[in-house]
């Protein structure tokens, strides 16, 4: 017997990892502190594949977290308190 039922497409298991990726974003980042438990108590499939598809979208959500991204030509506070400071005379 198969762990995927007969309509679990590559795009089915994208969309179930998008799912879980959405799921793990709507957490707030305190909330991280044992996320595969939160992610076991809000994980809705049944399968082991689709289980562990959403899963891997739900802790992915958290990592992608600790990354912050700043537009070319943009600043933010964290890269301004990189710059020197010059004073003009």
């Amino acid at each position: 017997m198969t762990d995927v039922r007969p309509d679990t497409s590559a795009y089915v298991l994208s969309r179930i990892y998008a799912q879980g990726w959405s799921a793990g974003k709507k957490l707030l980042p305190s909330d991280s502190a044992d996320i595969s438990s939160a992610g076991a108590a809000r994980n809705p499939y049944v399968t082991p594949v689709e289980q562990s598809r959403w899963m891997k979208g739900f802790t992915d959500s958290f990592d992608s977290r600790a990354v912050t991204f700043t537009p070319p030509g943009r600043t933010t506070r964290h890269n301004l308190a990189a710059k020197p400071k010059v004073e003009i005379s």
